[in-house]
């Protein structure tokens, strides 16, 4: 095109600079790559957190530095909105600037509207937006919400009520996982019956033999020899009567029974000859007392003393008293009388004064460093221990069942650490025990107690379901045969249990669930505003419930016991501005890249191009 046919362009000078700045191009770069930058660091350093996270993971200066200028909610800050406000206001200044009045401009006066109104939409929602979230109960209701890092609450103006919440499971599927240790090799095993699968690489073999859908293993006591390897008895106590308590007491293992109702202790002994035979059937009743172990680190002094509630000694060479001031067979039980606790958790609570002052701490005999790491300790050298032995008792009552090789058996009642009587004893025979109304009769005696252990399928359990061993939903159990350098082994694997070793301990099994478990979660919700309902829904991911603006989305759920719903709760009053944007921007482009040329084409037709654009209409398509 030669420059005649080119008209020439009046400048029109604008003396307003503001006017300039705010439609120059340059402006929209700078904001534009200003907000490019936020963006990252809006990645970079968390988000919407607590002072004292920001304090822990920066340092308590930058803490304070990212607070002061809202670097910990960047998108919601002031300067970032009026970033927005500013490209907002600079798109229009250059829309302005550039529209002529022409049918061909259509295009670029509307898609340059629909980025100013997503613009102003999303300040809109930044400014008096609401994004927080709830959990609700089952059954219960809130009236509020509650928005990060302070987890503040703001109120609704209404009530939700979760009526129901309802959780849709997958049927679960079990996996057979193998594995060889020397070989760092895993390998899923098709856990059909009957399969032979064997590890490649290796001489390990895995054979599916039997399957139970929904297994326990049951147990029966048995006599494994005639050897007194491990004497047990049965015996059963009853009270006017009716069986009070029964059970077995193992004379090498679990050979004692409390009764803290009825302040009775009574114990199973094993004599290898009758001279000691005589002696324990004869013995007070005293028990082991629980003791007391101090140690002074750095001063290699210990010192051991009988735990009796109120008892104060002092340490030689140091300047340390030490008072015990209370006791218990259970901490959990601690306020009840020491006979009615039994020896699940005990712990002393001890006293001690010094020079700095005292220093009060609870020693326990199960966990014994616990106090100096859940607590701040003043005496840190002071090291304390309770021993407390598993049959320990402070039972007025007492009865000692003795028996021995020869055959000789005695039962013995002790009250008050003094023997009242000894009688010889038989199998079925009930026997008084002496100043009660209580009866004790020894039912079985077995030389060499065992446990018969078998796997069968539950009681009560799944009925008419013909499943594989893949997937079921109660207790699953697979008998396993296990091929190796060793031979074949075989056992009951149970899902959800440690991996089965095979004896080298070079190769394992495992059987255990896989794949998603949890199909789907949905909440019936109820909104009531001034005690009458206004609407109900039930309500899933992807399908919310919307009220006076807000919306609840179902986001989550407890996994623990799945009592409550917890819901996300937004409000975005710049929503339908944004979406109104967005259908103006499709149609500009539809305008620019499909009407637009047609609508030249027609004007071609009846005169040159050149004289219909000026070379400031021209510049202007330049720029779009």
């Amino acid at each position: 095109m030669s420059k005649a046919a080119i008209p020439q362009v009046k400048k029109v000078k604008n003396n307003s600079k503001t006017w300039e700045i705010l439609c120059s191009v340059r402006l929209a770069v700078i904001i534009i790559v200003i907000m490019a930058v936020s963006c990252v660091l809006g990645t970079v350093i968390l988000q919407q957190k607590s002072p004292e996270e920001y304090a822990a993971r920066y340092g308590a200066g930058l803490a304070k530095f990212f607070a002061a200028i809202q670097f910990t909610d960047i998108f919601h800050s002031y300067w970032f909105s009026f970033l927005l406000v500013l490209l907002c206001v600079n798109l229009g200044c250059c829309t302005v600037k550039r529209w002529r009045n022409k049918v061909l401009m259509i295009g670029f006066l509307v898609t340059h509207i629909s980025i100013i109104l997503i613009l102003i939409g999303c300040v809109v929602d930044l400014l008096t937006g609401v994004k927080g979230g709830v959990n609700i109960y089952e059954g219960k209701s809130v009236d509020y919400y509650l928005t990060r890092p302070d987890y503040k609450k703001n109120p609704l103006g209404f009530q939700v009520f979760c009526d129901d919440f309802l959780i849709e499971k997958h049927p679960p599927k079990y996996k057979l996982i193998a594995y060889v240790k020397d070989k760092d090799k895993q390998k899923a095993v098709p856990a059909k019956v009957g399969k032979r699968n064997s590890v490649s690489g290796t001489n390990y073999a895995v054979t599916v033999k039997d399957f139970i859908e929904d297994a326990e293993i049951q147990q029966e006591p048995i006599n494994v020899s005639d050897v007194p390897n491990n004497p047990a008895l049965y015996i059963q106590l009853s009270e006017k009567g009716n069986v009070t308590a029964e059970g077995w007491l193992l004379a090498k293992d679990r050979n004692w029974y409390s009764d803290t109702q009825r302040d009775l202790k009574i114990d199973y002994v094993w004599a290898d000859n009758a001279e000691k035979h005589e002696k324990l059937a004869n013995a007070a009743g005293k028990s082991t007392k629980p003791k007391l172990d101090i140690t002074i680190e750095g001063k290699n002094i210990v010192k051991s003393v009988p735990v009796e509630k109120g008892k104060k000694f002092s340490i030689d060479g140091t300047d340390f008293i030490i008072e015990i001031k209370n006791f218990a067979l259970d901490y959990s039980k601690r306020l009840v009388p020491l006979s009615e606790q039994e020896p699940n958790n005990p712990a002393v609570m001890v006293e001690i004064s010094g020079p700095q002052g005292k220093d009060s701490r609870w020693s326990f005999s199960k966990y014994p460093d616990y106090q100096d790491k859940a607590h701040q300790v003043i005496y840190k050298d002071v090291k304390l221990l309770c021993s407390v032995p598993e049959n320990f008792s402070d039972a007025k009552h007492r009865v000692r069942i003795v028996q021995n090789k020869s055959g000789k058996k005695t039962i013995s009642y002790i009250k008050n650490e003094e023997v009242i009587s000894i009688n010889d004893w038989e199998l079925n025979k009930s026997y008084n025990v002496a100043d009660s109304e209580l009866e004790i009769r020894v039912i079985k005696y077995f030389p060499s107690h065992g446990l018969k252990k078998s796997v069968v399928k539950r009681v009560g359990g799944h009925e008419g379901h013909n499943h594989g061993p893949g997937e079921h939903a109660g207790n699953p159990a697979v008998l396993i045969e296990m091929e190796g350098p060793r031979g074949k082994v075989a056992e009951w694997v149970f899902a959800h249990t440690p991996p089965h070793w095979y004896p080298d301990n070079n190769f394992a099994v495992l059987y255990e669930k896989s794949g998603m478990e949890i199909k789907d979660y949905k909440s019936i919700l109820r909104v009531v505003e001034n005690g009458k309902t206004m609407v109900t829904k039930t309500i899933e991911v992807n399908n919310a419930l919307k009220y006076k603006g807000f919306v609840f989305y179902q986001s989550s759920y407890d996994p623990e016991g799945e009592r409550y719903t917890g819901l996300q709760v937004t409000k975005n009053p710049g929503l339908l501005v944004v979406y109104t944007g967005f259908i103006m921007l499709c149609i500009g482009i539809v305008f620019i890249f499909y009407v637009k040329p047609f609508l030249r084409r027609k004007l071609k037709k009846g005169k040159k191009i050149e004289e219909y654009y000026s070379e400031e209409e021209m510049l202007a398509e330049h720029i779009e």
